[in-house]
């Protein structure tokens, strides 16, 4: 059999094991000119004939090398254009955006790259973007990984499928790409960086690759091995994760102590619930809970900070601030910054105010009293008081120093510090909870309690006060 009827078989089992090519509808081919991704256009261009899918082709202009890109761009239209094929083009000014957002170059370049292929992807219809990752490229990312360190994360190589990416040719090698290339007598353009030592990919290809394959002349046999044996880890592994932050959600209270705490991205955790964790588990919620890639550093900081006896200690992530809500340990995108409280309000009938600082919205009614109304609302979101024992203007606002209460119930006078502190509520939290008081002195806490004054009997006229997230 000759390579090229035998590669395309191998393509076409290595696409059905992960299921990538579909029976009808459009793949886009993201090709550059190169070997590899003219190989996958030919196989794919074979197999599409059986399959009754369609092809298109992409091809992104990078801007990086001048009259070599342009030759790059104007030999894919060409062959396109002679092989009947769909063709579009994208580029990008890859220099200048690396330069504004402060990345390196090949991240520009990759990021520019395929958003061009997913909008156009959008546009077209597209049910899968195939790229043109060889075996070789699987193993010098599974080594670039392993210089860097990395987990079985990093160590799964190149996934054959992400989304709608596809990788096709991914069981293939270099070596067979170019075999193939000639046997079938397709032309194919080549990037004269590949040959330059500037970039951690070429220095692994040129200095390092060689030398393990004559160590293992199967080196990307085993390779492709350990990435898959990796990918079935970390699948488990993250399962396992995903289970556990599940679960915390449902049994983590949304409000807390007169505060809303965000749990619906699942950002908020038991510490001792971590803490019994294998680290293999602990490490990927803590990486979940972040929402992206997080370094062995940062993950052990945030384990550690689970391990703090303090209530209230934090550390800052990349775009995240980290920090403990007494049992919790709490993920959030935004800086948690000392508020400075919230303006006082003097509620009266048929008022409805926001107090944003606290997320919350807040109702004022004059009711009368019946059984049902008296009833203490055990959440304290919601407070009557009897109109005639109010002194002067009932007001809602932050606490202030020296703020006490007695509530219902209770022996003795408290400071709502010290109320605050039992009911662990964050301290910087503890500025934008509202407090009711009049002229002389503190009626309720919201999320904490209610004062044992004004408190009104059946057939009393009363103000109602409700709070309610927003």
């Amino acid at each position: 059999m000759n390579i090229s009827k035998r590669l395309v078989d191998e393509i076409l089992k290595f696409a059905d094991k992960y299921a990538m090519l579909p029976d009808s509808g459009i793949v886009l081919a993201c090709v550059s000119g190169g070997a590899d991704s003219m190989c996958m256009l030919d196989a794919l261009m074979q197999i599409s004939s059986e399959r009754d899918f369609k092809v298109v082709v992409a091809h992104f202009n990078h801007n990086l090398r001048g009259e070599e890109s342009d030759r790059d761009e104007a030999f894919v239209n060409k062959y396109c254009l002679n092989s009947d094929i769909p063709y579009y083009r994208g580029e990008g000014d890859v220099g200048l955006y690396a330069k504004q957002v402060g990345i390196s170059i090949e991240v520009a370049a990759r990021e520019l790259r395929y958003d061009f292929f997913y909008d156009l992807a959008e546009k077209l219809g597209a049910d899968k973007i195939a790229t043109a990752h060889n075996a070789d490229d699987n193993t010098e990312t599974l080594l670039i990984n392993l210089a860097r360190g990395a987990g079985a994360l990093g160590l799964s190589g190149i996934p054959p499928v992400r989304d709608r990416i596809i990788r096709p040719i991914l069981s293939v090698t270099r070596d067979e790409v170019i075999e193939y290339l000639s046997e079938r007598s397709i032309e194919f353009v080549e990037d004269s960086t590949n040959f330059e030592d500037i970039y951690t990919r070429n220095k692994i290809r040129h200095s390092v690759m060689p030398i393990l394959k004559e160590i293992n002349p199967k080196l990307n046999e085993a390779a492709a091995t350990t990435a898959e044996l990796m990918r079935e880890d970390e699948k488990m592994l993250s399962e396992l994760a995903d289970l556990f932050v599940e679960e915390q959600n449902s049994r983590i209270d949304r409000t807390r102590c007169g505060t809303k705490l965000d749990t619906s991205a699942g950002r908020a955790v038991s510490c001792k619930d971590v803490l019994e964790l294998p680290f293999a588990v602990s490490s990927r919620v803590v990486r979940k809970l972040y929402g992206g890639n997080l370094s062995f550093r940062h993950v052990r900081a945030c384990l550690e900070l689970c391990r703090n006896s303090s209530p209230s200690a934090k550390l800052s992530l990349p775009n995240m601030i980290v920090y403990r809500n007494y049992e919790l340990i709490v993920f959030e995108r935004e800086p948690i910054l000392e508020s400075d409280g919230f303006d006082q309000l003097f509620p009266k009938d048929g008022d409805s105010e926001i107090i944003s600082e606290a997320g919350l919205k807040m109702f004022c009614k004059t009711i009368i009293c019946d059984d049902q109304a008296v009833k203490v609302n055990k959440t304290f979101t919601s407070f009557l008081f009897k109109t005639i024992d109010i002194y002067g203007k009932i007001a809602v606002r932050p606490r202030r120093e020296g703020d006490k209460i007695r509530l219902i119930g209770q022996d003795g006078t408290k400071t709502l510090k010290k109320l605050f502190i039992e009911h662990r509520i964050p301290t910087a939290r503890r500025s934008v909870v509202p407090v009711i008081a009049d002229e002389k002195g503190v009626l309720a806490v919201y999320g904490v309690g209610m004062g044992d004054r004004a408190i009104p009997m059946p057939g009393d006229t009363a103000m109602r006060i409700d709070f309610e997230n927003i």
